[in-house]
């Protein structure tokens, strides 16, 4: 039960030294039977905050408790199994402090971590987003080329029909201004005898 009473920060009584010396040494048997006779005292013991037990005390578990091998729950069920039940909680937490005090750091760059996975997955969901919307300026731009290429070839073919009409035009203007030269206007000329 001492053990108990250090991990629930309670001191012990200051009694008269039973060898005689005169002197004074510390008791835990009051406040234990104080805490045993506490109503909520199984329900404290559940409820017990592992995760922040003060240093001061987990330094005096594993001092004056975790190497006394009389502190063995094999050896405590002699005398009862609740004792037995109360060593082996103790001990439990004892180990995972010492548990903890590893795996803290590794929970604190956890959340680091995930922090930072969160804001660059913020950041890649804007570059997404910012990356749709050009592709979708693109594919605007795509269809925009393709109409001006088809534009632009539906020009080519009627410049190309246009040059061929021009040069025909060219070689008809040219051919009617042969005959205005000739003076015949384009009529053949018949040579009339006179009578």
């Amino acid at each position: 039960m001492a053990a108990v009473c250090v991990m629930k920060d309670i001191k012990p009584d200051k009694i008269n030294d039973p060898s005689g010396t005169g002197g004074k040494i510390l008791d835990y048997w009051g406040p234990s039977k104080r805490l045993l006779g506490d109503m909520s005292f199984l329900h404290s013991l559940k409820v017990y905050d592992k995760d922040n037990i003060p240093v001061h005390i987990m330094k005096k578990i594993r001092q004056e408790f975790i190497p006394n091998p009389e502190f063995d729950p094999n050896k405590v069920k002699n005398a009862s199994s609740a004792a037995e039940g109360l060593c082996k909680w103790v001990c439990a937490l004892e180990i995972y402090d010492r548990v903890a005090k590893v795996v803290a750091p590794k929970k604190e760059a956890l959340r680091d971590s995930e922090i930072l996975v969160n804001k660059l997955m913020e950041t890649l969901e804007q570059k997404r987003s910012e990356l749709a919307a050009v592709e979708a300026k693109l594919t605007a731009l795509k269809d925009s080329l393709r109409d001006k290429i088809e534009m632009k070839e539906k020009l080519e073919i009627q410049v190309d029909q246009c040059e061929k009409k021009l040069v025909r035009a060219e070689k008809l203007i040219g051919g009617l201004g042969g005959e205005k030269e000739n003076g015949t206007g384009g009529v053949p000329t018949q040579d009339f005898v006179r009578y």
